[in-house]
């Protein structure tokens, strides 16, 4: 999940399903343990908790040091959880450090490892010891930035960068495409002047930005309520300065700065930079696919005509010429950089000791100390401080709506991806008005005036985008490859796909028919009945005797219609005698037969007709990587589209003739075919599908979802096709549609005895025939080969739609309606009972 995206709730919602889970016996009762590296984020975590208990769940925060002390445990509903610094498990006992072994418990721990991509050596070893404490337990791991393999593959929910920008939440992220693509492969390094001309490039954005933000301030009257105060961020690798790289990027940094103070910096190339800017902006894109002319949009006036006391002014705090000086503090973790001729400081370094920066980097900088207590740092949110310089001391346990441009320098090595992602994330954050942390687009007008929204829409984008700059080939390299892995297994939806028009029936369309279900107590005769074996029945007789009413009532809090569903169940009703389900623990088994009694059956009396909103809706989801979504979604509007006309196919001749299409190309989309390719896709149109066109696959593609691609699918469509093609279809009219497990609602209820629970059976899919006045729906799924959980949901269907060996009929107007189940396999041998619901040809779908 991206920074600032919610894991923190996500965490503490997490131990309340815990709770729960283990309150019903489903899992262990072990105790919750949370792991986070710093002081700051426990806070933080600790905050998220006291407002969690104002409501439902109370959760007492215990520190793990404490386990072994006895503490006044909270009647009612709640639970205790422990915490400790994640960096302070080691396999010693100190005053910092606690040895794992002392607190293992053997391994019965729900662990919950904040910032879980952390992984130095010694990271490392401590990544065992969290893992022994949860080897019989569970281990879950939150972080921002996974890019270990085995973290990513085991990964359960995936709400990464792309998708927090792309829902609002964050700003947009822009990359100059025409130089980062110049650099990024090439071997030299960027030469000194070039480090120098980006630096100059950052100030001069940063600059505009403020002047934008400023602007609208005063344009809608909310001084103090609408966006923040602009920040750029200049992130190093290390704060070593014997690295040589590393202090001539520093240095070039400085003496850009020292040179902008002082006035030296050239008119013309102050020009030059300029103009480049507004041409980067209008040909430019955001990272994650919009378009960036907006950034200046009509006001490119706004650069061209800055000036370098304009930038002074919005940066430096003072319009005027004039020196810098140094302002240490106290503990000498920050060094402030103030003009002489101005009231406030600008830039702020913030590591872990400054003497020695001060001493090799900044040699005739005049310097003085601050009386003042509190950090720079600490103030941030609300100083004057525009230029922000350290590493990574500050990435993490830090929130700030600030940032606007983000300088790398000097970042590479083996982490690079991890840090470029997670210190981008730090800079994303946004908050449009007090309160509303999402992009003005994407508020209504519940969340603010309608006429600031509208009158703010076209002016925004700066304020709403973060810009990043890198001064050498590692920066460059490193950037691009930590923000594309972001986008890998993003998905994009397709458009294009239309419904298909619906047959028509004398005179009038033929409606699509569905069955529609409603709930059924439990005492209801077909409702399934709960599975054990002989052996667990006869024990659990004897501990159901064993316990009077009030035992169960007191102890158990169960009702008398639960308690004599139990006592009926002991006597053999409602149970199916199974010799593989066996129970060990018998008050598991009491619960888990309560539960089950609780439990609504299905019933259905009548059909309806579809909706194409709620129940056939896939295709409106299909998705694919969101570097292939616009070569498809072409593909797909040709099939849809079909024969072109007398222009489009001039058009399309004349694109032949300049080379720019293939003669194949031509030959397929001139001749209006109902088919096209895609790497392993195939598009077209199926007839009498719900929906056109169809996409088919191979199991193996993954870039896609949603599509048709299982083997005994596409095998069956292929005879289906083979067969209408040769065949005339025997009914007034037909229909038929894919159904997707995922996201559609057309299904059959069942009941999984190997489960003890009820189900829900999509089969792959529904066709509609109609004939005079007989309507059937007939669901067919295309097996493999036939299995236990076939018979299951063949046992389900009989239950629902088979009455007397004959079908049930439904009526609906003039129609009689009868629904059927059908599995195809040509090679099926399915057994005796159950050999009329498996079909060997398409054919016996229309009979």
């Amino acid at each position: 999940m991206a920074t600032g995206s919610g894991k923190t709730l996500v965490m503490v919602k997490l131990i309340e399903y815990l709770h729960s889970l283990i309150q019903h016996r489903e899992i262990s009762p072990h105790n919750i343990l949370i792991l986070a590296p710093s002081d700051h984020l426990i806070k933080q975590i600790q905050r998220a908790v006291d407002e969690f208990n104002q409501v439902g769940l109370h959760i007492d925060l215990i520190p793990l040091r404490e386990r072994h002390h006895k503490h006044q445990g909270r009647l009612g509903n709640a639970t205790t959880v422990y915490y400790h610094r994640s960096d302070n498990i080691s396999d010693v006992q100190k005053d910092a450090l606690t040895d794992y072994r002392g607190y293992e418990n053997g391994g019965k721990w729900y662990v919950f490892l904040d910032e879980a991509h952390k992984g130095g050596k010694e990271d490392s070893k401590r990544q065992a010891y969290y893992a022994v404490m949860a080897r019989d337990g569970f281990l879950f791991n939150f972080s921002a930035t996974f890019t270990d393999p085995q973290d990513i593959v085991t990964t359960v929910k995936k709400y990464n960068l792309q998708e927090f920008v792309k829902n609002g939440h964050g700003k947009n992220i822009y990359l100059n495409d025409v130089e980062y693509n110049a650099f990024k492969n090439r071997v030299e390094e960027i030469s000194h002047d070039k480090r120098r001309k980006i630096v100059l490039k950052s100030l001069i954005t940063l600059a505009y930005v403020c002047l934008r933000i400023k602007e609208l301030r005063r344009y809608t009257g909310l001084e103090e309520k609408l966006y923040h105060l602009p920040l750029m961020l200049t992130l190093v690798n290390s704060v070593n300065t014997n690295i040589e790289n590393e202090r001539n990027d520093l240095w070039a940094f400085f003496q850009t700065l020292r040179e902008i103070a002082s006035g030296e910096i050239d008119e013309a190339i102050f020009q030059t930079l300029k103009d480049e800017l507004v041409n980067d902006w209008s040909k430019g894109s955001m990272l994650f696919g919009e378009d960036a002319g907006g950034i200046i949009g009509t006001d490119k006036t706004s650069v061209t005509e800055m000036e370098i006391a304009d930038l002074r002014k919005s940066v430096f705090l003072s319009s005027e010429k004039g020196s810098l000086q140094l302002i240490r503090s106290n503990d000498n973790k920050e060094l402030a950089f103030q003009m002489k001729n101005a009231d406030d400081p600008f830039a702020l370094i913030r590591i872990g000791d400054t003497s020695k920066w001060r001493k090799d980097l900044l040699v005739g900088y005049e310097e003085t100390s601050t009386l003042r207590e509190e950090s720079f740092f600490d103030d941030l949110e609300q100083s004057s401080i525009t230029i922000l310089m350290g590493s990574r001391s500050f990435f993490e346990s830090w929130d700030s709506n600030r940032p606007n441009v983000i300088n790398f320098i000097n970042i590479g090595g083996a982490d690079a991806k991890k840090f470029v992602v997670q210190s981008v994330g730090r800079g994303v954050r946004i908050e449009t008005l007090r309160g509303k942390r999402r992009r003005l687009a994407f508020l209504s007008s519940n969340d603010a005036d309608e006429k600031i929204l509208q009158s703010c829409h076209d002016r925004v984008q700066p304020a709403e985008t973060l810009f990043l700059f890198a001064t050498n080939r590692n920066a460059v390299k490193s950037v691009l490859e930590g923000l594309q892995a972001e986008k890998i297994g993003v998905f994009e939806r397709i458009e294009g796909f239309a419904k298909s028009e619906k047959p028509k029936v004398n005179g009038k369309e033929m409606p699509l028919l569905i069955p529609e279900y409603k709930d059924v107590k439990g005492n209801d005769a077909r409702r399934a009945k709960f599975a054990m074996s002989n052996e667990t029945l006869n024990r659990f007789k004897g501990w159901v005797q064993g316990t009077s009413d009030s035992v169960f009532a007191v102890r158990d809090n169960l009702s008398i219609e639960e308690i004599q569903g139990l006592r009926d169940t002991t006597e053999g009703q409602n149970v199916q005698i199974k010799p593989e389900k066996s129970y060990v623990s018998l008050s598991f088994l009491q619960n888990r037969i309560t539960s089950h009694l609780a439990k609504m059956g299905k019933t259905t009396d009548q059909v309806r007709e579809l909706n194409e909103y709620e129940d056939i809706v896939h295709f409106r989801q299909i998705r694919i990587h969101a570097e292939y979504v616009s070569k498809l979604q072409e593909k797909v509007c040709q099939v849809k589209k079909g024969k072109l006309s007398d222009e489009e196919l001039t058009e399309l001749f004349e694109q032949f003739q300049r080379k720019e299409i293939t003669r194949e190309e031509y030959d397929n989309r001139s001749s209006g075919k109902t088919q096209e390719t895609f790497k392993d896709l195939t598009i077209k149109k199926l007839l009498g599908h719900y929906y056109l066109p169809v996409i088919l696959g191979d199991e193996k593609a993954h870039y896609i979802k949603h599509i048709i691609k299982v083997k005994s699918e596409i095998d069956f469509l292929t005879a289906l096709e083979e067969w209408v093609g040769k065949n005339e279809v025997n009914c007034d009219g037909w229909m038929f549609s894919k159904i997707d497990e995922g996201l559609d609602n057309v299904h059959i209820p069942y009941y999984d005895s190997s489960k003890n629970e009820y189900r829900r059976f999509l089969p792959d899919f529904v066709f509609w025939t109609c004939r005079d006045d007989e309507y059937r729906i007939v669901f067919v799924d295309p097996k493999g080969v036939e299995h236990a959980s076939s018979y299951r949901k063949i046992d389900g269907y009989r239950q629902l739609f088979i009455k007397d060996n004959a079908f049930r009929i439904f009526n609906y107007g003039k129609h009689k309606v009868s629904v059927a189940l059908l599995f195809y396999n040509p090679q099926s041998n399915p057994l005796d009972y159950y050999t009329n619901f498996w079909i060997e040809s398409p054919s016996q779908i229309f009979v």
